[in-house]
């Protein structure tokens, strides 16, 4: 950025020293024609006027013999004289000085003419005209005005000359600052366009990056290929990811150490009280069995939550372990039925699957299948109010019916087919900006108090990941106080070319 503003204003000293220049010459140049030429074109008009006016008087004294029109002749004389000198002495240029030397002689030869005249008038004898004296001075005039008129000419044409040069140089002038104008310009917006793309593409990166890291992708990173401010930005953004991912696996493994270390004695407690509620310890009082039932059902909750907890933890570093075999999902559809089922009956909630063709037999983990299953029909319960109806659909789609949701995340290749699982609920449906986040890690929609299973927030991301190894997907469709459809995906048929 720096050079480029260097560059710039070296644009901008250049013109300005040269036009400094050109009006430093202009300015010489012109002082020359206020002190110079005018001057001598002034005094080339009058010389003429000066001649004339010598041969006015120097008549008049040879009509009346008077001496006051001598002495005028006299000063007339001098004043052309001065005025030619000074004309010669502010004309330095070769080719009008010898314009001035004939002057000077013709000159010189007049004034010698009108003395023998003048003394040829001051003897006691008459003199007869000479014609051959008058033809002379006639012509002598006649050479000294033309002379005059030559040398007028001359400095007027080379006021012209200076006068159309310094147009040229003004339009010089003024096309040289243009160019550099131009050029500075043009150099301004092509540094600002690369000036802004160099500053732009590092943020708009940045903005990519921190959208990764918003969506739990810990791993991503800025590729830094400057020293700058904004590379030194690009690694302070890579460290804080590197110190995020560190605290995130730190607390990982608090949590998947936590969450081991209390299955333990949650199994021992769960089994005691077992026991307790078999009266093999003794006989057990009606209140005693209300509070053991509590103790026991709180166990199991607090027992789901454990294992969810150990689940995403096995997720997360990659461990979770999956036995495909070949099913029909609508064994697993039905399983997860009957064990959900008196949940629903609690809420006077319906649930049924609308069973239309028969599906073929697909690759899946029965159990993680079952879990996800079991996942999404208590989270319909969990949200539905009481009377409402649960649907369960399952049919063969195209993979093109699906690309909009599925196509860029499924694991397979050249998938031709999926088996689409669809759940529906009557229930309070799910708001807009929540869509895209319930299948993130501990997030949940608040139920308002509308009953059903407390959970951790992780069945949905769980389910997602289940999902999601099997090469499929799953996705949310909901409109608020009208209820929500969860759908979810396996390949049907494929050609078993893993991307890994």
């Amino acid at each position: 950025m720096a050079l480029g503003y260097v560059v710039i204003a070296l644009f901008m000293l250049a013109m300005s020293f040269y036009l400094i220049f050109r009006l430093n010459h202009l300015n010489k140049a012109t002082d020359v024609i206020m002190k110079t030429d005018i001057p001598s074109i002034e005094n080339a008009e009058k010389l003429v006027d000066s001649l004339l006016e010598q041969v006015r008087n120097e008549k008049k004294y040879l009509i009346t013999n008077d001496s006051a029109f001598l002495d005028l002749f006299d000063m007339k004389k001098r004043e052309f004289l001065d005025r030619l000198k000074s004309i010669e002495e502010h004309t330095p240029n070769k080719e009008k000085k010898p314009l001035i030397s004939p002057i000077r002689d013709l000159h010189n030869k007049y004034l010698t003419l009108v003395s023998k005249k003048i003394v040829l008038m001051g003897g006691d004898e008459m003199v007869p005209p000479d014609n051959r004296y008058e033809e002379e001075m006639k012509k002598t005039l006649d050479q000294l005005t033309e002379s005059l008129n030559k040398l007028n000419l001359t400095l007027q044409t080379g006021l012209i000359r200076k006068v159309g040069l310094f147009q040229k140089i003004g339009y010089k002038s003024t096309k040289v600052s243009l160019v550099i104008i131009l050029c500075a310009v043009l150099f301004g917006v092509i540094f600002a366009y690369f000036f802004t793309r160099s500053v732009c593409s590092p943020i708009k990166r940045l903005k990519e990056a921190t959208d990764h890291i918003a969506e739990g992708d810990l791993d991503h990173r800025i590729e830094v290929t400057s020293g700058d401010e904004i590379g030194t930005l690009g690694t302070a953004f890579n460290q804080m990811c590197d110190k995020l991912k560190e605290m995130d696996q730190m607390k990982s493994e608090f949590v998947s150490n936590i969450s081991h270390n209390l299955k333990t004695p949650l199994t021992a407690i769960r089994e005691a009280n077992e026991l307790l509620l078999e009266k093999i310890a003794g006989p057990v009082s009606e209140s005693q069995m209300k509070l053991l039932g509590i103790i026991k059902e709180e166990t199991h909750q607090l027992t789901m939550m454990i294992n969810d907890l150990l689940d995403i933890s096995r997720v997360e570093a990659g461990l979770m372990r999956y036995n495909f075999q070949h099913f029909d999902i609508h064994d697993v559809i039905r399983k997860s039925m009957d064990e959900i089922r008196f949940l629903a009956e609690n809420k006077d909630i319906r649930i049924r699957c609308e069973e239309g063709n028969s599906l073929p037999k697909i690759l899946l983990d029965r159990d993680k299948i079952a879990q996800v299953m079991d996942n999404l029909l208590s989270n319909a319960i969990k949200f539905t109010q009481r009377g409402g109806d649960i649907t369960i659909q399952a049919n063969v789609v195209n993979s093109q019916d699906v690309t909009q949701f599925s196509g860029d995340q499924n694991r397979l290749n050249n998938v031709y087919s999926f088996v689409k699982v669809s759940i529906s609920d009557t229930g309070v449906g799910i708001p807009a900006e929540c869509l895209t986040k319930i299948f993130d890690k501990f997030q949940q929609v608040n139920n308002h108090g509308k009953g059903g299973i407390k959970g951790t927030g992780l069945g949905l991301s769980i389910a997602k990941h289940i999902v999601l190894d099997h090469g499929g997907n799953i996705w949310v469709e909901s409109n608020v106080r009208k209820g929500s459809t969860f759908h979810f995906t396996l390949p049907c048929r494929y050609d078993y070319a893993l991307n890994g």
